[in-house]
C-alpha cells in the first residue's frame, strides 16, 4: 500500500507486508503481515503506522521498521 499524507481507508479486505510512501525512497517493512477489512484507516505518524480498525474502533500500532530503499528511474 502507498501512503501519501492523510490517512487512508481500506476499500476491500488487503493483507500488507509493507507500506511504501510516495515522498521519497522510504518504507515501512512490518514484523508480519496484517489484514486490514473494508473501511480500516492506515495513517503514518513520524516513524510509527498504526490502523484504526472500522468495527470496533481501536486503534493499533503496527510492528516494523522503517527502510530506504533505492528506485531506479528509466529516463527515455
Amino acid at each position: 500500500m502507498i501512503l501519501d499524507g492523510p490517512p487512508a481507508t481500506a476499500p476491500r479486505m488487503l493483507l500488507l507486508d509493507r507500506v511504501d510512501f510516495t515522498s521519497g525512497c522510504r518504507v515501512f517493512d512490518l514484523v508480519r503481515p496484517v489484514f486490514l477489512m473494508p473501511g480500516d484507516r492506515i495513517r503514518v505518524a513520524l516513524d510509527e503506522v498504526t490502523v484504526r480498525r472500522a468495527a470496533t474502533g481501536r486503534e493499533e500500532r503496527l510492528q516494523g521498521s522503517m527502510n530506504s530503499v533505492l528506485r531506479r528511474q528509466r529516463y527515455r
